[in-house]
């Protein structure tokens, strides 16, 4: 079909393909609508940068029935399966890269062109997809077709590039707008965050299993090792409890210095099992967060370096989730009685001599029988608190 046209995909792309729910969904449907037109496409990868804590970047590669998405963690940008790929050369500055497979003299001067001509590939082209932000992403496509892709081809496909940068950038922008605020608020504040709810005071009274954790010793810690070894061991800490709070489900607000404060929001209207259900998701964290601080310090200890412990407090109340600061600068969090308390329920890990202390509302929900501390005065709280142990809690874990 040398007269093809691109035309009809390029129109579908900027007024209806832009719209669909997912970049995936995209790649998928404009693949198939590119054959169809008349390209003769057999296999297509889709390679763009990303700003995420973890990853560099995504791949998404077509088959012709299906996309699959890969993500490139950070440890794979410097191995030599990223750094010898075509991908990485137009990350470096070139634009185009065409491989005649079919012929005897076409070199293979990546390991992927051997691997695609063993699946009867003939031809191999990857060019340059530019973002407005001039960050240089790539497209390769490749086909079985004897004599491969035709120029009016490669023409064609020239034509679609610029509108598909426009719609895939839309993506990727908002992609990097979930991810920040996910990074920085967490996933639950970032979603509302991203929904429109930024201004000064919108929230709304939630109900939650609150979370309160704190490193032990601290300030000697930080004299002892110095600013960088204290922050390694600040990051394992996190990585031991807030890690744990994540994986069970909860959303960590702020860190606070050495501390952290977390919730296991209950859904509204929630009774009797929602309430057990946070309840018990928040003693699994705390369970986890033991396991992940005993690995941790197993780590730390044969490589000669300082243990870490830590407190956690958890209790159970009606918080105000929203924003809260100046007009300009504000945190999505959580303010109220049952916030303070919380802290307050933390600081009798010392007075106790126990590394988690439950309050009677947590137990309550939990139905089982939870080994007594006492009764404490909290500063600024009007009554006596009665808190609880975990039945396994040791002085120290």
């Amino acid at each position: 079909m040398a007269d093809w046209s691109i035309a009809p995909v390029i129109d579908w792309l900027l007024h209806k393909g832009r719209l669909l729910a997912s970049p995936d969904a995209v790649v998928g449907e404009l693949c198939a609508r590119v054959r169809a037109a008349g390209m003769p496409l057999d296999r297509v990868g889709f390679f763009f940068w990303t700003l995420h804590p973890q990853y560099f970047g995504v791949a998404m590669f077509w088959d012709g029935a299906q996309v699959k998405v890969l993500r490139g963690t950070r440890e794979l940008l410097r191995s030599e399966t990223y750094v010898n790929s075509p991908a990485a050369r137009i990350r470096q500055g070139e634009r185009v890269i065409r491989r005649r497979l079919e012929r005897a003299d076409c070199p293979l001067d990546w390991p992927v062109l051997a691997e695609i001509k063993a699946e009867g590939m003939t031809d191999y082209v990857i060019v340059e997809v530019l973002f407005s932000t001039g960050v240089r992403n790539a497209v390769s496509l490749a086909t079985r077709r004897p004599g491969g892709f035709s120029e009016h081809d490669i023409a064609e496909v020239q034509q679609l590039l610029h509108p598909f940068a426009l719609a895939m950038e839309n993506f990727t922008n908002r992609e990097l707008a979930r991810t920040l605020l996910e990074t920085y608020l967490g996933r639950i504040s970032g979603s509302r965050v991203l929904d429109g709810q930024i201004q000064r005071g919108d929230g709304e009274e939630i109900e939650a299993v609150i979370w309160f954790s704190d490193l032990r010793d601290s300030t000697p810690l930080s004299r002892a090792l110095g600013e960088r070894a204290f922050l390694e061991l600040l990051n394992e800490y996190f990585e031991s409890t807030a890690g744990a709070v994540l994986e069970h489900g909860g959303e960590v607000l702020r860190f606070i210095g050495d501390a952290s404060l977390a919730v296991f929001p209950i859904a509204a209207g929630g009774r009797g099992e929602a309430r057990r259900a946070a309840c018990a998701r928040a003693i699994a964290a705390v369970r986890a967060a033991r396991a992940r601080g005993r690995a941790a310090n197993e780590r730390r200890s044969s490589s000669g370096l300082a243990a870490f412990s830590f407190g956690v407090g958890l209790h159970l109340g009606n918080v105000l989730y929203g924003n809260i600061g100046t007009a300009s600068r504000l945190e999505f969090s959580v303010i109220g009685a049952a916030a303070n308390e919380t802290a307050r329920i933390e600081a009798l890990c010392k007075a106790t001599g126990r590394d988690v202390v439950l309050s009677r509302e947590v137990v309550d929900e939990l139905g089982e029988r939870w080994p007594s501390l006492g009764s404490f005065e909290l500063a600024g709280v009007p009554r006596p608190f009665e808190v609880f142990a975990l039945p396994e809690s040791d002085a120290r874990h």
